[in-house]
């Protein structure tokens, strides 16, 4: 949608133009009766630019949205739910209050300096820790608004953009090495590590125009990338960063009122800034180039925005950690309203990010007693994070956005299957036998070293690397979507939750967590992520399907934090597998492993034809006598025993799945039935190789292969990025 807008101080009018040439296209301008008037040329010009989205963010303040009857139809129930929210904030706050606070409630009033030490503790403990959770959840709120205001995208937000990750990064960098830049504070850190995270996520989606689509993806691959670079320093420093984590977390709980302080002027200085920013923001919502005739200076208050944005999140990040999700909720729950008017927007948003941050810290408050250990805001709302992202996908099942997808175009050419597994076979006789040891480079000849740990390692991770390859071809075929793989639609992290879960709750049904039950524990978790896509492919476009990810590895990250701060030992020895290594791996067990990669890849070569058949569309299929459900339920049983089998081998992987479909169609495999076995063939060395260069690249010590995997696949998705032509939003 393309508006054009002529502003005046004294009389505004808006008039609806439709443009013959798009008749499912509304065209909206602003004229005023003292200004000049815009030509009809000028408006048909604009529209060839337009966005295919319809969004609250693209109306002008005060124009109805497209969906205005949707909203009307809807206004009751959200406005319940906001009700609701308000109603449960409330509630949990006097269950914390009836809990900890014995003296009358008017003493929470009271100077801390006038109470005793106990009661000033729990005074600050539940007072302060509820003001800062306001606060902080407020300013994130704003910041997503902005966001989503300046790139147009109702998905944009400090944690799907990788602002938060950055600035975390970026402190984590200077606690461990340069620990003396962080003498003034982690602001000025955490602001460097925001604005080059955010910068590189903006650098990557220019080319395509900051496709929405494309531009969560860029902050998706951005957000693992920096994940994957923390977890490598955590592993090897966790003396040193054990502080770190605690921080990281997002623990919101107070001893004191200086980060309340803080946050207080720091709400009233952004309020300060965004006033000027109001009708600017309001013009460049619109159309830029109607922005810029009337004198708007686009670039600069971009540029202004974007330094608000970095200041804001890292100040709130550096004083109370990483807090995901709850900027995108509030702002979510602002365009569900039908809220147009930015100052409006900021307001309602800055309300409701406070209510949703602080119904999260009460409740993790309040679970604390009850589970015996701190629970971190921020862990909780990486978990409850994964419910957001899928209310959000549904209520984008009616925007028009265009699906752009990048991927390699392959020409048909034949296939020498025979040299690919030769040069399989001899990439996993290298990565055994050539080797780096207290003696340098070369060839090993420790025969029984290298069967008892050498080989097995290099044959986990060619099997481990042919399941994931064979289940991204699965997975993109029956989907029909370039992009999905099992590590980017969560079905890894499904798997792996299962696992975590089958091995915290199987002792205390009485069943040993053994490797047969652990399986099957994974296998459900696989299988549950697996039956919510096929459950949303049918109700929303294939491209937002790929932000499911995005909600399973938040709350996979949550687990996680949840898992380190836990201080169980059990727990803590799964935090090496769950980075993606080959460590475990035994000479008794890989054999088995091999036979099950054997068995799922012949049966996955079964399925080729009625697959194939299956990709054109259910009515095609259906048509040609294909049994749908059984097909489907079929293929989705094989990719969950895919990804749990690999999961529960080596712990979850990245990219693998996503990037080796796209190399075998590259190199001419365009047909399914070559494309299968190539993917499995490239998958396997692949594996193999980011496992071999994990062993030896910082010799004497070790990366995680996972850690290796998702910088090469990493990588290759950036690349991809990059590719996309600037005609995709257009």
């Amino acid at each position: 949608m393309s508006a054009n807008v002529d502003t005046n101080n004294k009389n505004n009018h808006i008039n609806n133009h439709t443009d013959s040439s798009h008749n499912d296209s509304a065209h909206t301008m602003t004229s005023a009766s003292q200004t000049a008037t815009v030509s009809d040329s000028s408006l048909s010009s604009s529209s060839s630019t337009s966005l295919k989205q319809s969004s609250p963010l693209s109306q002008p303040p005060n124009q109805p949205s497209p969906q205005t009857s949707l909203f009307a139809n809807l206004s009751w129930r959200l406005w319940a739910m906001l009700i609701g929210l308000a109603a449960l904030s409330l509630w949990s706050s006097w269950a914390l209050l009836d809990q900890q606070w014995t003296r009358p409630i008017r003493d929470l009033l009271i100077p801390s300096s006038q109470l005793d030490i106990a009661s000033m503790a729990i005074q600050l403990h539940i007072v302060a820790t509820s003001v800062v959770a306001l606060l902080a959840g407020g300013l994130l709120g704003v910041v997503s608004i902005l966001l989503q205001q300046l790139v147009k995208n109702p998905l944009a937000s400090d944690t799907t953009l990788g602002v938060g990750v950055g600035a975390q990064l970026a402190m984590l960098i200077v606690t461990l090495f340069l620990p003396s830049l962080a003498i003034y504070g982690g602001l000025y850190v955490a602001f460097v590590g925001a604005i080059i995270s955010m910068g590189l996520v903006f650098a990557l989606s220019a080319p395509s125009r900051f496709n929405p689509l494309i531009l969560i993806l860029a902050g998706l691959v951005v957000n693992i990338l920096l994940a994957a670079v923390a977890n490598v320093l955590v592993l090897f420093f966790a003396e040193r960063s054990n502080g770190m984590l605690s921080w990281a977390a997002g623990f919101l709980a107070q001893n004191s009122w200086h980060t309340s302080i803080a946050l207080v002027i720091t709400a009233i200085l952004m309020a300060v800034v965004c006033l000027p920013l109001l009708k600017p923001l309001t013009l460049m919502s619109l159309d830029d180039t109607q922005a810029k005739r009337l004198g708007v200076p686009i670039n600069g208050i971009r540029v202004l925005v974007v330094l608000v944005v970095a200041v804001v999140t890292a100040l709130v990040i550096s004083e109370v950690g990483l807090i995901g999700f709850i900027g995108l909720g509030a702002a979510s729950l602002v365009n569900a309203l039908g809220i147009s008017a930015i100052g409006k927007r900021l307001a309602i948003a800055f309300g409701l990010g406070a209510l949703l941050l602080l119904l999260t810290s009460n409740v993790a408050l309040l679970l604390e007693p009850i589970l015996d250990m701190q629970i971190p805001a921020g862990a909780m709302t990486g978990i409850l994070g994964a419910s957001l992202i899928i209310w959000l996908i549904l209520r984008q099942r009616r925007a028009r956005i265009e699906t752009v997808t990048p991927m390699l175009a392959g020409k048909h050419t034949s296939v020498a299957f025979w040299r690919w597994g030769a040069g399989v076979l001899a990439i996993i006789m290298f990565a055994c036998l050539f080797v780096q040891d207290i003696n340098g480079w070369g060839l090993s000849t420790d025969w029984a070293l290298t069967q008892q740990y050498r080989v097995p390692r290099s044959l986990s991770a060619a099997a481990t690397g042919l399941m994931l390859a064979v289940a991204g071809v699965l997975l993109q075929t029956l989907t029909r979507n370039p992009m999905a793989s099992p590590e980017v639609l969560g079905v890894s992290s499904g798997a792996a939750l299962g696992v975590i879960l089958g091995f915290l709750l199987l002792p205390s049904l009485g069943l040993s967590a053994g490797a047969g039950t652990l399986l099957i524990s994974g296998l459900s978790g696989a299988m549950a992520v697996l039956l919510l896509i096929i459950w949303l492919a049918r109700r929303v476009s294939s491209g937002y399907l790929l932000l499911v990810g995005i909600g399973i590895a938040a709350m996979m990250d949550g687990v996680m934090h949840m898992v380190k701060l836990s201080g169980d030992p059990r727990l803590e020895a799964m935090l090496s597998w769950l980075s993606g290594t080959t460590y475990s791996a035994q000479p008794s067990t890989v054999w088995y492993l091999i036979g099950i990669a054997a068995i799922l890849f012949i049966l996955s070569l079964l399925l080729i034809k009625p697959l194939r058949v299956l990709g054109l569309g259910t009515g095609v299929a259906r048509n040609l006598g294909v049994a749908v459900t059984p097909v489907t339920l079929s293929l989705l049983a094989l990719v969950a025993a895919l990804s749990t089998a690999s999961t529960l081998a080596v712990g979850p992987l990245s990219f693998i799945g996503l990037m080796v479909p796209h190399l075998a169609t590259s190199l001419g495999a365009v047909k399914l039935e070559r494309q299968l076995p190539l993917a499995a063939l490239l998958g396997a060395g692949v594996m193999v190789i980011a496992d071999w260069i994990a062993r030896y690249v910082i010799f004497p010590y070790e990366l995680p292969a996972g850690t290796i995997a998702a910088i090469i696949g990493g990588g290759y998705f950036l690349w991809l990025i990059r590719k996309v032509p600037a005609s995709a939003n257009r």
